[in-house]
């Protein structure tokens, strides 16, 4: 199995370099939604001061910003693990298709680096995968994985935040899930413009 200490350093770092700036929008909304994710698991959850530690594990456990809205009334309630799978299952079984077409290119790369990159995979993260060169399988793996530890950073970095605030500040949550349709529409708009197709290095 090759490693990655294979690839000159030189290129390891303009393969980072790429990767952290290409993640630079995923911040803006992951952070940004994040936070209205984390105050409703804090005001929802009523798990008063452990806010930010409940929701960043939260957003480690359910990466999808649209699962984790939807979860928050379930877990504040009465629920069965039952309920939890299924609801789980019927938003992100999108995420199975992207999968597929993702199978030659992670096939036979370490099992917990495999098991990473798919539990962390989501709509923006996925687009920036599949917009990289895939030519050399070792390479476009050393920027998956940077690509997909940003963005899953990012996304428990802005549901804590959420989490603190919400624990602290008075917020009333009505109308705030709002946040999410406004991120769906903005998202697919942004899918319609037309785009400059070109080959990462």
């Amino acid at each position: 199995m090759n490693q990655f200490s294979d690839i000159p350093l030189t290129e390891r770092r303009a393969i980072f370099r790429r990767a952290f700036v290409t993640s630079v929008p995923v911040f803006l909304g992951y952070v940004t939604v994040g936070i209205t994710a984390g105050v409703l698991m804090a005001v929802k959850g009523e798990v008063g001061a452990w806010a930010p530690l409940w929701a960043g594990l939260c957003s480690l456990a359910f990466v999808s910003g649209t699962l984790s809205f939807a979860i928050v009334p379930v877990l504040a309630g009465d629920f069965t693990l039952g309920a939890v799978a299924l609801l789980t299952l019927g938003i992100n079984f999108r995420y199975a298709f992207y999968g597929f077409s993702l199978v030659a290119r992670w096939k036979r790369i370490p099992r917990l680096q495999k098991w990473f990159l798919v539990h962390s995979l989501t709509d923006e993260v996925y687009a920036l995968d599949v917009a990289y060169d895939k030519r050399d399988k070792l390479k476009n793996r050393y920027y998956c994985l940077w690509n997909h530890g940003f963005a899953l950073t990012y996304w428990i970095l802005g549901t804590s935040l959420g989490g603190a605030l919400g624990a602290t500040l008075p917020i009333p949550s009505k109308g705030i899930e709002f946040a999410m349709v406004a991120l769906f529409l903005v998202i697919f708009t942004d899918q319609l413009r037309p785009r400059r197709h070109g080959h990462g290095k």
